[in-house]
Formats: C-alpha cells, sequence, structure tokens
C-alpha cells in the first residue's frame, strides 16, 4: 500500500499511535538504539510530524547520527511498516517532536491469528518449488497435493513429494463451493510426517494481494459458522 492510498482510506490520521525505531550513533560513536510510541500530530502529502512527551530527559538527546528510522503500526490486525528519513527535530518544554519524510510504500504483515479452518474435503493442489528463502529463481516440475488446512496468511498440505524447508513454492488450488481460482507464492516454514509415505508441509504466503487475502479470510469466516 502507497501513502496515498493510506491517507485516502484514512488508515493514517492525526493523533493515532505509531512506533518508532530509530538507529543511529551517538556523540560518544556508541551505537545508538532506540523504540517507543509517538503521537501522530500532523500528517499530508509530504510529510508528517509525531510527538512524544519526556518526564527527566529527552530519549534522543545523545543522537548524533541516524542510520535509519522505521514506522510501523497496526490496522485491523495487519501490521504495517516502512523506512522514513528524519527532516527536523525540536523539543519544547518536555515534548519531543520529530518531522518525518512519507513513506514511498508499506509493507505489511499480517500474522496467524486469521480465521484457519481444516477443509473436510481432499481438496487438491499443485505446487511447483521456484525458489528459496522467499527468492523467485526457478521453474521446478509441478507435483501435487491435497490441503489440510487453510488461512488467510497460509496453509498446510500432504503431498509424497519430499521437500525441505525453506523452499519456496507456487501453490495452485480451488476451494470447495468457492468460484475463484488461486494461484500464490509461499515459504516452507515447517515440515512434519504425516503418514508412512507422505509429509505435511507448513507454507506461509509470501506478498499474497490484500483482496485475495480477504478473499480466502471471508471463505474462512464462512466455513466457521
Amino acid at each position: 500500500m502507497n501513502w496515498d492510498q493510506a491517507l485516502a482510506l484514512e488508515i493514517v490520521v492525526p493523533k493515532m499511535s505509531i512506533s518508532l525505531i530509530i538507529v543511529g550513533k551517538t556523540k560518544e560513536g556508541l551505537p545508538f538504539c532506540y523504540e517507543d510510541n509517538f503521537t501522530l500530530q500532523q500528517v499530508n502529502a509530504e510529510q508528517m510530524v509525531t510527538t512524544i512527551e519526556f518526564h527527566t530527559w529527552n530519549p534522543l538527546e545523545q543522537l548524533q547520527d541516524i542510520g535509519f528510522i522505521e514506522i510501523s503500526f497496526r490496522e485491523r490486525g495487519i501490521l504495517y511498516y516502512a523506512f522514513v528519513e528524519l527532516l527536523h527535530q525540536s523539543v519544547s518544554q518536555a515534548v519531543c517532536s520529530l518531522t518525518l519524510s512519507v513513506p514511498h510504500e508499506f509493507r505489511t504483515f499480517q500474522n496467524r491469528r486469521a480465521n484457519r479452518i481444516q477443509l473436510d474435503a481432499r481438496t487438491p493442489l499443485t505446487c511447483r518449488v521456484i525458489g528459496v528463502r522467499k527468492t523467485a529463481s526457478y521453474q521446478g516440475e509441478a507435483f501435487s497435493g491435497f490441503i489440510h488446512d487453510i488461512s488467510a496468511v497460509g496453509l498446510s498440505f500432504v503431498t509424497n513429494t519430499r521437500i525441505f524447508y525453506p523452499l519456496f513454492l507456487e501453490l495452485s488450488f480451488e476451494l470447495p463451493d468457492d468460484p475463484h481460482s488461486y494461484v500464490l507464492h509461499g515459504e516452507i516454514v515447517r515440515v512434519s510426517n504425516y503418514a508412512h509415505d507422505s509429509y505435511r508441509f507448513a507454507v506461509e504466503f509470501r506478498d499474497i494481494p490484500e483482496a485475495t487475502a480477504q478473499l480466502i479470510n471471508e471463505y474462512c469466516s464462512r466455513a466457521q459458522l
């Protein structure tokens, strides 16, 4: 999601709480690492102003050089995060104010609290190894399996083909009573024996479109009713 979309959808609004991670170097040349919650006071298309109150000393007083600043926040269970730059810093009484650049794009992460269901029907899927550790660099031969369970953030499947962590897969499947066809990418995060000659693989989706994740989450929610 880009910054303009975040503003238009009011995902980023004044008075919301955000987390900042600031890493750099102190005036003495020592590593500086700081994380805290700031309040977003002003926001527009080009910059944002955040503040934090302090009671004894300015937490950024010893900061000399900045390596990077990461902004993050959660909205409806999704973690949004991005790198930004410091444009201006000021201190007035017991309030530290930071004017930051806006990110071009937010990256997102959704944890496993999404609705997860086990499929009663034997639901086939076609898999293909396309790389390793989130990087697609290969087009392997297709093999088959069946889905054991699924959520908007991942699935597990059973197959007789022996593969291993952390291979990167292309997964093609359809779900029972669902008109959509899915072709998604995912990384193997766990492997376990399932039966005498088969294995169960847990896969987390990577770079899944938000609209697709919403479709799967709604499907899982309906199945739980």
